[in-house]
């Protein structure tokens, strides 16, 4: 396996198992391209339009980071053209993701809550489900939710 990186402080060196390229190199070579940059002046919307025509239409692209880092628009196109194969988001441009977002309805790609950096992941899911039913049961009996938020 290759694994290269690319990074914008050039004091970042190569350590045999990670070899540091350029950008368009990083993009344009790799089968996934996963994102972990913060959102800034110098990243937002790093990956658009010209980023996704340069990856491999068989590429799978993955953001954990932050939502803003992609166009969002440029993505679904990407997508839908078959410029990339697919996409595992945890972030998005607006949080929640828009239930009217056409992310959620493509088959190519995967959806999580911006839980990625979450610890135990399955442990962590599990216990919010549990946490779930647990509110819509107390809602069923007429009973109050807990940690209600967002009231009037």
């Amino acid at each position: 396996m290759n694994v290269l990186a690319y990074a914008r402080n050039a004091t970042v060196q190569s350590d045999g198992f990670v070899k540091m390229t350029d950008f368009d190199t990083l993009v344009s070579t790799s089968d996934i391209v996963s994102v972990h940059v913060p959102l800034n002046e110098q990243t937002k919307q790093l990956i658009n339009k010209t980023a996704f025509k340069k990856m491999k239409n068989t590429s799978l692209f993955i953001n954990t980071a932050r939502g803003g880092i992609i166009n969002e628009r440029d993505l679904i196109d990407a997508l839908k053209n078959g410029d990339i194969s697919g996409a595992c988001l945890d972030v998005f441009e607006s949080e929640p993701l828009p239930i009217d977002s056409e992310l959620r309805n493509m088959g190519n790609v995967i959806l999580t809550p911006h839980t990625a950096g979450m610890p135990d992941g399955r442990k962590f899911h599990k216990t919010r489900y549990d946490f779930f039913i647990k509110n819509i049961k107390r809602v069923e009996n007429g009973e109050e939710p807990e940690s209600k938020l967002n009231q009037l």
